[in-house]
């Protein structure tokens, strides 16, 4: 990979934070390194005005980097007993067994529930009936989840490390990933906030429009133009 990134004419890169870290990891020249805003399918994910229920939602894989334990620590430290962790994402043999057996240990398995890939049509269904959406991953590239979820007007929980904050904006909770008390201090807050419903559904769906794949085409098309 090094020596594709030297060799490379230009690197299209899917956020600021990718070519931040291309920049100091492999001194890739400034110059050679385009940010593109990604798109996402918006005839999948879209607002359906859902009675949201007592769950939060955390999509994708259970590699260490999800941040998936500190997660759990932080939903037993917020004393939320009335809610209920929904992880979706394949089962993985090298990571999800130590999950179950901290969720066993903190007493936690009647409150959590594991869901393998899902089907659009069931992400869709979650991602509108969740309370919210955490993803506070220690480093992410771009963050199509919390896309997704702004899409369909879902409150949103994000790490401030990597792309997230990119595509979320002011829209999301932000959350030090690496601090417990501080994603469980941002889980309480989203559940007592009254207007979080109203305002993520006035707010969401308009950013992930600006998310566009006809406009990443043309910007894509725009850079190879000026760079031949």
């Amino acid at each position: 990979i090094p020596l594709i990134l030297k060799q490379a004419k230009l690197i299209l890169c899917n956020s600021m934070s990718t070519a931040n870290d291309l920049h100091a990891f492999y001194q890739i020249p400034r110059h050679k390194l385009f940010p593109i805003k990604l798109g996402f399918n918006n005839t999948s994910y879209y607002p359906l005005k859902r009675n949201r229920k007592k769950f939060f939602l955390i999509i994708g894989r259970h590699n260490p980097h999800k941040n998936l334990e500190r997660v759990i620590r932080a939903f037993l430290f917020a004393k939320i007993n009335n809610y209920k962790l929904i992880f979706v994402g394949p089962f993985d043999r090298r990571y999800t067994p130590r999950l179950i057996k901290i969720i066993e240990k903190l007493n936690l398995s009647h409150l959590c529930e594991w869901k393998g890939w899902i089907d659009d049509d069931e992400k869709l269904l979650l991602l509108n009936e969740c309370h919210c959406l955490i993803i506070a991953s220690l480093w992410e590239g771009f963050g199509l989840p919390a896309l997704e979820a702004m899409a369909c007007g879902t409150p949103i929980i994000a790490s401030a490390r990597g792309a997230l904050p990119e595509v979320v904006g002011e829209y999301a909770y932000l959350i030090n990933p690496f601090d417990i008390k501080s994603i469980a201090t941002a889980m309480n807050a989203v559940i007592n906030d009254t207007r979080c419903f109203e305002k993520a559904l006035n707010e969401g769906p308009k950013r992930a429009a600006s998310f566009n794949w006809t406009e990443t085409a043309r910007s894509i098309e725009q850079i190879i133009d000026q760079s031949c």
